[in-house]
């Protein structure tokens, strides 16, 4: 577990340039994804199952419209974690914002794991799949699995000093 002071002396946990690309990847899968919901959201259906639009489906429209600046939040977080501008944000916040993020996205992927395994173990095919669930189980759900992995990582082992407050 890595402790930082606001010096930047650490211990021994997983090494920083590691949480560096980790956040640098997860800022940009949060950018990454604000565009694709912004995309869909001009009316865009490439990488939605066939026939739908999101201008067509009110939560999804919804959905869309409040995922966008949540993503935007998303990548200022990660680089927050990372850039001088974020040691003036309140460390505590910031580590309890990252780990939320991170859990956040790993349980909206979870229910997508049986499926998974059943596919992988050659139980199921993608075939037998409908294609909101093809779409929900080989796309969209690993990569908010894939977000909260990145998101995980970028704050594994950062741990705040009591007397301090320090973070890195």
């Amino acid at each position: 577990m890595d402790i930082v002071t606001p010096a930047g002396a650490t211990s021994v946990g997983l090494r920083p340039p590691f949480r560096r690309i980790a956040a640098q990847a997860a800022a940009l899968w949060s950018a990454v994804f604000a565009l694709v919901h912004l995309y869909w959201l001009l009316g865009g259906r490439a990488g939605l199952p066939g026939g739908l639009s999101v201008l067509d489906n009110t939560p999804l429209l919804v959905i869309d419209i409040i995922a966008i600046p949540l993503c935007a939040v998303a990548a200022a977080l990660a680089l927050a974690l990372i850039r001088p501008w974020g040691e003036r944000l309140p460390a505590r916040g910031l580590l309890w914002a990252a780990r939320g993020t991170a859990v956040l996205l790993i349980v909206h992927a979870a229910p997508s794991v049986p499926d998974w395994l059943a596919l992988a173990a050659g139980h199921r095919s993608v075939a037998e799949l409908d294609a909101m669930a093809r779409f929900a189980t080989v796309l969209y759900e690993p990569f908010f699995l894939a977000g909260g992995l990145l998101f995980g990582c970028a704050v594994f082992g950062r741990r705040l000093l009591p007397e301090r407050g320090g973070r890195r």
